[in-house]
């Protein structure tokens, strides 16, 4: 758990040692793109930020920037300053996320489509510090997932199909989505990892877990098959989502989403628990914690303080037709934290378009911190990165930027927050895309980096 226990005096202001006033835009012409889709924070105040290049099936750029926000050219030798990701027979479709791990290197999270187009799925590539490839992950430092092949290790006895557009919803509606919350994957301290995602069961779309070894290779010591569906037992629905996994000091995996009932209509998010057995574990206040509402509710991230255990969950839910952020704090065993907004469920309106949060994060005094968009979570002109901070009780910190919220926007386009990070001083550093409205569909023109005083 990152964070300075002493706010700075303009705590919640952009840091302006950072770039120009707090402001990275990528313009560099040693990168032939800027859309920043993750971004992750290094042990010595560096950053790694994984950044879409221009061009079609294009690979990603690797890019380590300065505690300044100036390009690292020793990074990737040559004074390139970054290194370039790119799969065998097979493009990127979309970044999820950068995973540190405890050697210091990390992984790389996204989609990845076949170039005969045949096939498609989950990718992890893992890399060293240097931005070497880990040859002893995977096939040459990759993972592919398939989506053909995932939640049928061995004999499972479970007909699945995968979803690999999770959510149930259309290309065109998921190229028009603000935020970034697709597929997570977390490093166990034990060196495993896990994540999550979608399938077709039988039963309706459910959310799958999976486990793999440190190497890539499926875990089969997880629900004896590597993975596990996410049921939820005891509670009606026709399909449920996932979208936030973690890992607690034992070993047990927090899961986290949505379940929708057509009818009689019932709409929750939900936050659940599998041992490190990969069984779900009844002890979690019953195996599963819910918060219903009559609309759209879901929980997208999770943390966990490595102190006292408490899980912070963050997303949106629609009150009265308007977005809201949704904050929810369960103690270690899942019971609602009476600490945190009298152990009710907080929903956050900071502005009139409405909002969402997409990731959270704990600081060492007990302050949550969550980002996310402003607006419907579609890019529309209503569209920008917002980013707020909680004391421990569930109120706004006054310290930070004056109000407890700051809103981030670009002059030429709308400001899409994609990821967060915080830094070992608690210092917030936010990344995304400046989408460009257009007919019939708007699209990315650039991105940016930029840092927050803790």
């Amino acid at each position: 758990m990152a964070g300075s226990i002493h706010p700075a005096k303009n705590s919640g202001t952009l840091d302006p040692t950072f770039a120009d006033g707090g402001v990275q835009r990528l313009r560099f012409p040693e990168i032939s793109g800027e859309a920043a889709a993750a971004v992750l924070a290094l042990p010595d105040n560096k950053l790694m930020i994984a950044i879409l290049l221009s061009g079609f099936r294009a690979p990603v750029a690797m890019a380590r920037l300065h505690e300044d926000g100036t390009l690292d050219t020793e990074f990737g030798g040559a004074g390139a300053g970054y290194v370039e990701v790119a799969l065998d027979e097979a493009h990127i479709e979309e970044v999820f996320g950068l995973s540190g791990l405890s050697d210091g290197g990390w992984l790389l999270l996204g989609q990845y489509q076949a170039s005969d187009l045949m096939d498609g799925g989950l990718f992890l590539v893992r890399q060293h510090r240097d931005g070497s490839l880990d040859k002893s992950f995977g096939e040459k430092g990759v993972r592919l997932i398939s989506y053909l092949d995932m939640g049928r290790p061995r004999d499972t006895g479970v007909k699945v199909e995968a979803d690999g557009r999770d959510e149930q919803r259309s290309g065109a509606e998921k190229s028009r989505t603000a935020g970034n919350a697709g597929t997570p994957a977390i490093q166990q301290l034990d060196g495993k990892i896990v994540l999550v995602h979608g399938v077709y069961t039988d039963d309706g779309h459910r959310g799958i877990v999976l486990r793999l070894n440190s190497d890539g290779s499926t875990d089969y010591t997880f629900n004896e098959t590597g993975f596990a569906i996410v049921e939820l037992e005891g509670i009606p629905h026709d399909w449920n989502s996932c979208r936030g996994v973690a890992v607690q000091v034992d070993g047990k995996v927090l899961v986290s989403g949505m379940y929708v009932q057509e009818r009689p209509e019932s709409i929750g998010a939900f936050v659940t628990r599998f041992d490190a057995a990969g069984r779900i574990d009844k002890l979690f206040n019953g195996g599963t914690v819910t918060v219903p509402l009559p609309s759209l509710i879901e929980l997208v991230a999770i943390t966990v303080s490595p102190t006292d255990g408490r899980i912070v969950l963050a997303g949106r839910a629609y009150l009265e037709r308007i977005s809201n952020g949704l904050i929810v704090v369960l103690s270690a065993d899942g019971f609602f934290d009476f600490n945190f907004n009298r152990g009710q469920p907080l929903f956050s309106d900071l502005v009139p378009q409405g909002l969402g949060w997409y990731r959270c994060a704990l600081q060492a005094d007990g302050s949550i911190l969550v980002s996310g968009f402003t607006g419907a979570g579609f890019v529309t002109a209503e569209l920008a990165a917002v980013t707020a901070r909680y004391l421990p009780e569930g109120v706004l910190d006054p310290t930070f930027n004056g109000s407890g919220f700051t809103v981030f926007r670009v002059e030429e386009g709308f400001a899409d927050g994609r990821d967060m990070t915080l830094m070992a001083d608690g210092r917030i550093v936010v990344c995304g895309w400046v989408w460009k409205g257009a007919d019939p569909l708007p699209y990315v023109i650039g991105g940016w980096v930029i840092r927050y005083l803790a």
